[in-house]
């Protein structure tokens, strides 16, 4: 079952960057990263800032997610790893 929603996030993510025309962005599909849930997780990659890891996301939540951070990131820069340049976590 995962492996279907895995499927359906991703192609609404390449569906919203195509309809938005989107530039400047990288779409990785991984393997299981350890979290469990019945949807996948999606990790937002901020050059120079940092990561943030969102759980059990459906492909609706991803899309706003997506939406979301990828136009304004202030919103989390504080929950991001390695948003200080050490490689550490600093919240």
């Amino acid at each position: 079952m995962v492996i279907k929603n895995t499927d359906l996030v991703i192609k609404a993510i390449i569906e919203l960057i195509e309809v938005e025309n989107i530039e400047n962005i990288a779409l990785y599909k991984t393997e299981f990263l350890g979290y469990g849930g019945k949807f996948p997780s999606l990790e937002i990659f901020i050059p120079k800032k940092g990561n943030i890891v969102f759980g059990n996301v459906d492909s609706k939540e991803a899309v706003k997610l997506v939406k979301k951070y990828l136009k304004n990131t202030l919103e989390i820069e504080k929950f991001l790893v390695d948003n200080n340049g050490t490689k550490q976590c600093n919240h």
